[in-house]
């Protein structure tokens, strides 16, 4: 009886050292089936990463310098219009008085009428010089400034000549100089006033003018200069 007993216990420890390893077979490919979902998961939620090479770095230092370059040319822009406001500000404050004191004058030599023969600066005589009196700029990169008034007075010194009539010129600003000293016009004076001239600069240019027409070197001064319409509009005056 005994025997049967430990038989039967025999067979059952047989029995379930068997089965653990059916159970461990088991769990080992559960734990393969979440490691492959895991991996899938976090393939799934990995991000891109961008490898820099040669060209990459290339393209993003000019990225940067074109914004640092945007960056200076705003401020530019915005310097430059400052200096457009200020200038078109003082143009327009001279403008009253230039017209008021031209129709002073003009009025006073009607008033005169035969009696202002004894004025030097309004004598009459026969024209046989003429002495041009140009206004240019400094610099270039403003429209037809320059060149309207510089075609203005080689059209003006063209007719003259063609009438028998001797021209020279009295040059103010830097561009009327170089240009018509390249082409060996016949000057008599030049004046740089550079950006903000003032009253000593504008009282030599009147002695020189004064003085070439009381001294009879001069029979007519003519002045030619742009007048200002607006910030991108001006024409030629005398």
């Amino acid at each position: 009886m005994k025997f049967f007993c430990y038989a039967s216990l025999l067979a059952s420890a047989a029995a379930f050292t068997t089965a653990p390893s059916a159970f461990s077979s088991c769990s080992v490919s559960e734990r393969a089936i979440n490691n492959v979902l895991a991996d899938g998961n976090a393939h799934r939620n990995r991000r891109a990463t961008i490898v820099m090479d040669g060209k990459a770095n290339a393209i993003r230092d000019r990225i940067t310098s074109v914004k640092n370059t945007r960056k200076i040319t705003m401020a530019m822009k915005l310097v430059a219009a400052a200096k457009v406001r200020r200038a078109q500000d003082a143009v327009l404050a001279t403008r009253p008085f230039s017209e008021t004191l031209q129709s002073v004058f003009g009025g006073l030599i009607n008033r005169l009428g035969s009696e202002a023969v004894d004025l030097p600066l309004l004598t009459q005589r026969e024209v046989k010089k003429v002495t041009l009196t140009v206004i240019t700029g400094d610099r270039g990169l403003c429209g037809g400034y320059n060149s309207f008034m510089i075609k203005k007075a080689e059209a003006r010194y063209k007719e003259l000549v063609a009438q028998g009539i001797e021209v020279d010129f009295v040059l103010i600003g830097k561009k009327g100089i170089v240009y018509f000293e390249r082409r060996e016009y016949p000057i008599r004076k030049t004046f740089e006033t550079g950006q903000n001239p003032d009253a000593k600069q504008a009282l030599a240019i009147s002695e020189e003018l004064l003085n070439t027409f009381l001294s009879g070197e001069s029979d007519a001064i003519e002045l030619l200069y742009t007048k200002f319409v607006s910030l991108i509009a001006s024409v030629p005056a005398t």
